[in-house]
């Protein structure tokens, strides 16, 4: 595509977790995108720099799209190739925002626009994939740490260091 060429967006695809390299299992047909920019997400919404709306204001459904967004693009920035998980099970909504590779190890990460939930997606990933040892997730909240789960909690402004 044309706008991808132009790197105005990054195409994330499928993959699964089932081991390395993700690419060879990425999905051509099923894929999400990461906009370059999180302003133009903003802008391309209505979202303009004259306007100034409180968080309060936002519907929540939209401002999970832009932490979701700014994550992806902060991990974009960091690592050549992004992809999410979504299960292929049919009927099933389970999904995990982003996988990364690092040093030959698959890295799920999730993030949450406000306080964390209950990760059942997940929570599934880690207990369907034994090769699978730790987990991310991004959250307007502390750092904090499930260790029985292989989980850190981070605030969303550390995405770009992982």
């Amino acid at each position: 595509m044309l706008l991808e060429t132009a790197r105005l967006f990054t195409k994330v695809r499928a993959a699964s977790p089932a081991g390395t390299p993700l690419g060879a299992s990425a999905s051509e047909r099923k894929f999400k995108t990461v906009f370059l920019d999180i302003g133009l997400v903003s802008n391309l919404c209505g979202f303009y720099s004259d306007k100034t709306i409180p968080k309060k204001k936002l519907a929540a459904a939209y401002n999970g799209k832009l932490a979701e967004q700014f994550v992806g693009q902060e991990l974009r920035s960091s690592s050549e190739n992004l992809y999410y998980w979504s299960r292929d099970a049919r009927g099933s909504s389970a999904e995990t925002d982003y996988l990364i590779e690092r040093q030959g190890e698959i890295i799920p990460i999730e993030v949450k626009s406000g306080k964390s939930g209950r990760l059942i997606s997940l929570h599934l990933l880690i207990n369907t994939y034994s090769n699978v040892i730790s987990a991310y997730v991004f959250t307007e909240d502390k750092y904090g740490e499930l260790q029985e789960h292989k989980i850190r909690f981070l605030p969303l402004f550390c995405a770009g260091a992982i």
